[in-house]
């Protein structure tokens, strides 16, 4: 429970940067037109008027949006955070299964597929391509498996009316494998193509290294 609580947290956190240094980056470069979807937040009152400085104000506000939201699901994750990504690189797309696929830390429950047989697709685009849609549909219900054990946890009493669940060590160790995964792999997806946003936007140099930074 509390490796997927820290999924939620980091997520929540991971937008609310974000659209934070996104929102900073518009103050300080006014011109630059930015999408609707970040135009049109509606972000509290309280949040704008209140005496923070520079990127903290803006901080605020995002975490203010955030703040009851759950981003245990991987339809939220989508939502959320595709608008920061070009289309070839959104979340649970073809090419990025492929590189998770082929990755070091991968494992056959999260793909069903390994990395070797996968490599061996390397000539039939077609079986590869199968390959990657199929290893999208099992990532998608290995992670709804394991948000859904942390909402019964949390709000059944982990279903006591059907039966007690049990919890091993093997068990628990592998869901703790399952979101260092999911979250590293997005954190790094994050720290890389976030500001490549800001210079398709059309930020300066000098603000996107300012927002990053600061």
């Amino acid at each position: 429970m509390m490796a997927v609580g820290a999924c939620d947290a980091y997520f929540c956190d991971a937008y609310a940067d974000m659209v934070s240094r996104a929102l900073r980056a518009k103050e300080l470069e006014a011109t630059v037109e930015i999408p609707d979807r970040l135009a049109n937040l509606r972000v509290p009152a309280i949040a704008v008027i209140r005496q923070a400085t520079g990127g903290w104000r803006w901080r605020m506000a995002a975490r203010e949006l955030i703040e009851n939201e759950t981003v245990l699901s991987l339809s939220k994750i989508r939502e959320l955070f595709n608008q920061f990504f070009p289309e070839s690189k959104k979340f649970l797309n073809k090419r990025r299964m492929g590189s998770w696929i082929l990755h070091r830390d991968s494992k056959m429950r999260w793909f069903g597929i390994s990395s070797t047989d996968y490599r061996a697709l390397a000539l039939d685009k077609t079986k590869k391509s199968k390959a990657r849609e199929k290893a999208a549909e099992r990532f998608e219900q290995c992670f709804a498996v394991v948000f859904q054990r942390r909402h019964d946890c949390i709000h059944n009493c982990d279903r006591p009316k059907m039966a007690i669940q049990s919890v091993s060590k093997p068990i628990a160790r592998k869901i703790i494998e399952d979101v260092d995964f999911l979250v590293s792999q997005m954190d790094d997806a994050f720290n890389r193509e976030f500001p490549k946003y800001l210079a398709r936007l059309g930020f300066s140099a000098e603000t996107r290294s300012q927002v990053i930074q600061g």
